[in-house]
């Protein structure tokens, strides 16, 4: 019984050893410069998409059906104007998750040019910084200031 027990023991040991000895794979587009003390830092609309939405909607944005569905960007008449995108990037809507903590406004204007004008989309790109920032929930602070105005 002894031995059993240390067999199983040292096995146990030798697989944990070998998980942690497995190189970590990383996006080619999210790089050490990418990730900062205040946060994802990134500008770059491909460089966003490849790193937070390639995964689901796949890094030529056909889509995907699996364990949920993942529609596909490429060809989607819906990004034509940027309201849907930028609505769905901060807020999020059933199994995608927002964005909006996440992303600055800048950074949501790139991502929703990077999806208007690539993956197969040749949409004028109508994105804007206020037009983000009208997308983000009031915060309690801002309906006290405007509470007091």
């Amino acid at each position: 019984m002894k031995t059993i027990l240390i067999t199983i023991a040292a096995a146990m040991s030798l697989s944990a050893v070998a998980v942690h000895a497995e190189p970590t794979q990383m996006s080619p587009y999210a790089t050490d410069a990418s990730f900062g003390a205040e946060g994802y830092t990134s500008t770059d609309g491909e460089v966003l998409y490849q790193t937070l939405c390639a995964g689901c909607h796949m890094p030529d944005g056909s889509g995907a059906v699996g364990a949920g569905k993942y529609p596909a960007l490429k060809g989607n008449a819906n990004l034509e104007y940027s309201a849907y995108p930028i609505t769905l990037i901060v807020n999020g809507q059933a199994a995608m998750p927002a964005f909006g903590t996440f992303l600055n406004d800048e950074q949501v204007v790139a991502l929703t040019t990077y999806l208007q004008t690539d993956l197969g989309n040749d949409f004028e790109p109508d994105a804007t910084a206020e037009a983000v920032a009208n997308a983000r929930p009031a915060t309690p602070e801002d309906t006290t200031k405007a509470e007091h105005e």
